[in-house]
This record gives structure tokens, C-alpha cells and sequence, in this order.
């Protein structure tokens, strides 16, 4: 009789704790780490040899491509006043420009623009157009694998890796670097982003090495920003993952400003010289804890966070050539979300309402 009473027992809790796991509101976590994360410095005479060997393509002649190296005010006279401006890293000052067939993140250093993103269904990204499979770009175009970029930071070498030719290319067109996001999984052209030398260093989107100690400015990676900063840094991360949805067919989600306040103020905690996967599970927990300690309403609570990484448009094409990430951002059962930032770490939380 005890037996089976230690067995009816057993039982129960067993189906109490699957109920629990099946039924209850879920949190869950992924952290990616920037692959290309490499920032070693090196001797080798071989850097300059294919520097030598580099001869890019043609100047750009249309296309919002052509915004870099012009005075903020000449493309305020072409697209109109701005939907933002705030400050960034660097010393720069970001401006967004966005309505139902366009979304242009530019980036302004002393009124000069130094980078431009473009992603929608009907920008101008010439001589690439968006949503083009992206093959077809290497056919007379000349992309090299291993440039060469002489900055106001010193010169270095970039290394693109297979994995770069699938997801993300750099072409040069004159003095101004594209960088083609792609979608793997579609061979789509997802965004462009055109840039001056100083923006590829600065943003660092591939694997990169400082060439002989080449003299220049010190690229420093501690640029505190106000809180404000941070937030607009977040819509920007927010939007322009809702440009992304918009295009594969999936509902935009409602910008949370309650999560994005809990998941700034928890970012804005992390520390300068704390270890990288310290500061993202202290973000994980402190999310986590604010969540639960307010009582939001979830269905379920999922998170994308990474670190390593210095530029939005980067992450997010990160996010979207990963199964897991992916899996998120394109999810059609989550209803709304909310962002965090704090130097290279960011965190995305998606939130399902209870019906």
C-alpha cells in the first residue's frame, strides 16, 4: 500500500511540473556573439601586397550612395526634415528618415555624411537593387575578399569569410564602401549600407587587423551615451527590425516603451571592464527580474542578446542568418517588443500577450 501510495505521489508531481512547463509563461534567452569579432594587429608585408591589387569599382552616380561625403543639409534639401536626430558614438550624430517606402538611417560626423542605410521596398540603392538575388551582384562587379582601408584610424586589412560572402558583402564604388546585407536563406538583398573609411573601421563589420602598427587615431570603444541616446539607438534597432518583418510579410510589432525602458535601464548597468558573458547574463537576469517584479502580462517572454557588435544594421542581419535568432525576429506569434544598448551589448525582448 505505501507503494503505491509513493507511486500515485510521483505521479502527480510529474504531471504538475510537465502542466507547468507546457501551460506557464515562458522566458526564454539566446546570446550571439559577433563571429567576426577580431581586432589583432599584424606585420605581414603580404597586407600591403593586396592592397596593391585592389581596384574597386566605378563612382557611384545615383542612388542614396551618393549622400556620403555631403553636407547634412543637401539631403535634408532632397528627403525633407527628419523623423530623429540624436547623438552617437564617435562623436556623430545619427539621422533617421523614414516613411511607408523607405527608412534611411544616416549617420553625420561635423555636418559631413559619413554612412547611409537604406532598407525598404522602394529605396534607391543604385548600382544594387533591393530584394535582387544577390548572385547576380558579382556578375562585372569587382569585390575583393581581403581590402585594404586606409582610415583616419590607421590602415587596415578586412578579411571577408565565407560565411561574410553568404550574408553580407563589401564592395568598393569610388571612395564609398556598400555593404550588402543579404538573407541567406532567400539570396535576397535585404538593406544596403554606404560608407566613408572611417565608418567601415568604426562600425567593423568584418574580421579586421591593424596594419604594421599604422599610425592613427585611437579607436576607442567606451563612448558613454545618455540615457536618451541609448533609447533612440533602440528605436532605431526597432524600426528597422519592423522594416525587415514588413518585407518577408510578417505584421510589424508595437514599439513596448515599458520594455524598452526595463531593458535600457538594466543595459545602461553594464559596467566597462566587466567579462563579456558576465554582463550579458547580468542583463539576462535583470530583465528578467523587472519583468516578473512589475507583473507585465505574457503569453511568453524571448530574447535575442549579443555583444561584440557596433553597428544595428549589422546585428540585425547577424540575428537574421542564424536559425535561432531568426526564428524571433520573424515570429508571427509575438505582438509587441522592446530594446536595450549599452556600448557593443544589445538585447531585442519579444512579448506574446495573454488572449
Amino acid at each position: 500500500m505505501k507503494n503505491i501510495i509513493i507511486k500515485v505521489v510521483a505521479i502527480t508531481i510529474l504531471i504538475i511540473v510537465l502542466f507547468y512547463l507546457f501551460y506557464s509563461p515562458k522566458l526564454e534567452f539566446d546570446v550571439l556573439k559577433n563571429p567576426n569579432y577580431s581586432h589583432d594587429k599584424a606585420n605581414e608585408n603580404y597586407y600591403e601586397q593586396q592592397a596593391e591589387k585592389s581596384t574597386g569599382n566605378a563612382k557611384l552616380k545615383e542612388g542614396v550612395g551618393t549622400y556620403v561625403y555631403k553636407n547634412i543639409k543637401e539631403v535634408i534639401n532632397d528627403l525633407g526634415q527628419p523623423d530623429r536626430v540624436y547623438k552617437a558614438e564617435h562623436g556623430r550624430k545619427n539621422y533617421v528618415f523614414k516613411n511607408k517606402e523607405h527608412y534611411y538611417l544616416i549617420s553625420t560626423k561635423n555636418d559631413k555624411v559619413s554612412s547611409v542605410f537604406a532598407t525598404g521596398n522602394k529605396v534607391n540603392v543604385s548600382p544594387i537593387k533591393m530584394k535582387q538575388d544577390a548572385t547576380k551582384i558579382f556578375n562585372g562587379t569587382n569585390i575583393d575578399m581581403e581590402p585594404v582601408v586606409e582610415s583616419a584610424y590607421g590602415k587596415y586589412q578586412l578579411e571577408l569569410s565565407e560565411r561574410d560572402i553568404k550574408t553580407q558583402l563589401l564592395i568598393k564604388y569610388g571612395n564609398v564602401y556598400a555593404q550588402v546585407l543579404i538573407d541567406s536563406e532567400t539570396n535576397e538583398v535585404m538593406g544596403v549600407q554606404f560608407m566613408d573609411s572611417d565608418a567601415v573601421i568604426e562600425h567593423a563589420p568584418f574580421s579586421m587587423t591593424k596594419i604594421n602598427n599604422d599610425k592613427g587615431q585611437d579607436l576607442k570603444r567606451t563612448d558613454k551615451q545618455d540615457f536618451q541616446a541609448h533609447i533612440n539607438k533602440d528605436l532605431s534597432l526597432l524600426e528597422i527590425v519592423n522594416e525587415i518583418r514588413e518585407m518577408k510579410d510578417v505584421k510589424p510589432l508595437q514599439i513596448n516603451d515599458q520594455l524598452t525602458y526595463i531593458t535600457q535601464m538594466e543595459a545602461d548597468l553594464i559596467e566597462d571592464d566587466i567579462d563579456e558573458e558576465e554582463a550579458v547574463k547580468s542583463l539576462e537576469d535583470g530583465i528578467t527580474k523587472h519583468i516578473n517584479n512589475q507583473k507585465i502580462e505574457y503569453e511568453s517572454i524571448n530574447q535575442n542578446l549579443a555583444y561584440n557588435f557596433y553597428d544595428v544594421p549589422t546585428l540585425i542581419n547577424s540575428w537574421l542568418n542564424n536559425n535561432t535568432y531568426r526564428e524571433k525576429l520573424l515570429g508571427s506569434q509575438y505582438d509587441e517588443f522592446g530594446a536595450g544598448n549599452s556600448r557593443e551589448y544589445y538585447s531585442l525582448v519579444f512579448k506574446e500577450n495573454k488572449e
